[in-house]
């Protein structure tokens, strides 16, 4: 092979796939004619056996109905020239010859079901090669009754041309096949790397076209659109929380800025010592923004689940009941927890509290006169729920009160970084669950569903667009 041969087929993907299908076809091909050959041949011998079986039970029925005598009379007439294409030979017990076409019993052949072998007929100069079958009559002599078998030459000739031309005829069809195969499956790589070439340039709306056949290509091509359709959701989240962020931050430190200008204009202790708790409130402000970012960022990693532990779920909504009722005596709330039976589960206990908290906190900024802290308990899920009889949030803007650093207009006059509803969002994924936002009529009613089997789950589920809207 030359050099330009040798680097083609090194470097040729189409080249080794025809070779490979090639190779295999043939591989495939070549045992297939073998066994017809084989099946063939095996027929053609199984039609001589047949023909001197029924020779045989002929000349034996003769024998049973006139003995010897009339077996021997049988022989002479059918040997005489009937016959054309078969030899017949009765001995005596003492081998001597009484009748026949051959003149003796070959010495190697005595009681062979069937044999093939060379015998000189009467009258023929040349050997033939005879398939033969020999019996002992009860009475002594022996019988042997063969059929010419040289006539399968031919017939072995002409079925070995014709696998010869269908080996041959494999090859090309073998080639053209892989050739047609090649060439749709490089049609289909080339579309996928077409849509990889464009969402590499930015477009990120380009997808797989799909036809619907559910082969392989088809579930890969569904498969990357929804990877896509992902990637194309985070970075569009991804530009909406920087710009959000950097809007969010943007507001304390132009505060903070005015503060100290302020106090460079006018330096006195009262002054100096109100801009400092101003700037301290602030940076704590983002500070606890950054926080929750980082928690929220943490949990849609999936990191966390390390921290699983069983724990009571009963006992911890009765704990952050207590730890936040100073709170609500001091705003004239109510709160309590619903039912507070020990309820058993398996998670991230510190996570878990904190997303109770941040709703908790949300119920006490923007509910009514009443908290109420809940929750139930079926074979797959635990339900946790926080319920208010405040204004609540209208079933329209849910979906917005739940994204990153997004605050609903009621909700811009008070504390909060707008992070509070996404870190519940990602601590419920974190655990397999979902974060559900309903009417409580009046008010609103805010659902934790955690599925029992959370620790089993690979990762996080579904993606992440959620925040908080008030905070």
């Amino acid at each position: 092979m030359s050099r330009f041969g040798k680097t083609w087929l090194k470097h040729s993907t189409t080249a080794r796939f025809v070779l490979l299908y090639l190779g295999l076809s043939l591989v495939g091909t070549i045992p297939v004619l073998f066994f017809i050959y084989q099946q063939t041949e095996s027929i053609i011998a199984q039609g001589y056996q047949s023909t001197v079986a029924d020779r045989t039970a002929i000349l034996l029925g003769e024998y049973r109905v006139g003995g010897s005598r009339e077996l021997e009379r049988e022989v002479k007439e059918r040997s005489s020239g009937v016959l054309a294409h078969g030899i017949l030979l009765l001995v005596d017990r003492d081998g001597r010859k009484l009748a026949g076409n051959i003149e003796a019993w070959p010495p190697s052949l005595d009681g062979d079901p069937w044999r093939e072998m060379l015998l000189y007929r009467d009258g023929h100069n040349a050997p033939e090669r005879f398939g033969l079958t020999t019996r002992r009559l009860p009475s002594g002599e022996r019988l042997l009754i063969g059929v010419v078998v040289d006539d399968r030459g031919p017939m072995r000739e002409a079925l070995l041309l014709a696998m010869i031309g269908a080996l041959i005829l494999a090859v090309p069809i073998g080639v053209l096949g892989s050739l047609v195969l090649v060439r749709f499956m490089n049609s289909r790589v080339n579309e996928f790397a077409e849509v990889a070439a464009r969402i590499a340039a930015g477009d990120l709306t380009r997808r797989v076209e799909t036809k619907g056949t559910n082969d392989p290509f088809d579930r890969l091509g569904a498969s990357l659109n929804a990877m896509l359709t992902r990637i194309e959701a985070l970075v569009e989240e991804l530009r909406l929380v920087t710009d959000a962020l950097a809007h969010d931050l943007l507001s304390p430190l132009t505060r903070i800025r005015a503060f100290m200008e302020k106090v460079a204009e006018q330096p006195t202790d009262e002054l100096r010592e109100r801009a400092r708790d101003a700037i301290s409130e602030e940076i704590e402000g983002m500070r606890r923004m950054i926080a929750g970012t980082l928690e929220i960022s943490r949990a849609e990693a999936g990191m966390g689940r390390e921290n699983f532990t069983r724990f009571d779920l009963g006992a911890l909504l009765r704990d952050l009941c207590e730890m936040y009722q100073p709170l609500a005596e001091e705003h004239h709330i109510s709160i309590a927890v619903d039912d507070p039976r020990p309820r058993p589960y398996f998670g991230n206990r510190e996570l878990i509290g904190q997303a109770v908290s941040n709703l908790v906190d949300n119920a006490l900024k923007h509910g009514g006169a009443t908290i109420r802290i809940g929750a139930d308990e079926s074979n797959s899920a635990v339900r946790l729920w926080i319920a208010d009889n405040g204004p609540g949030i209208p079933a329209d803007r849910r979906e917005e009160a739940v994204r990153k650093y997004r605050r609903l207009d009621p909700a811009r006059g008070t504390d909060g970084s707008g992070v509070g509803l996404a870190l519940v969002r990602a601590v419920a994924n974190l655990h397999c669950g979902e974060l559900r936002l309903e009417d409580n009529a009046p008010g609103l009613r805010v659902l934790i569903i955690l599925p029992r089997d959370a620790v089993q789950a690979p990762g996080p589920r579904g993606g992440l667009s959620g925040a908080d809207g008030a905070g």
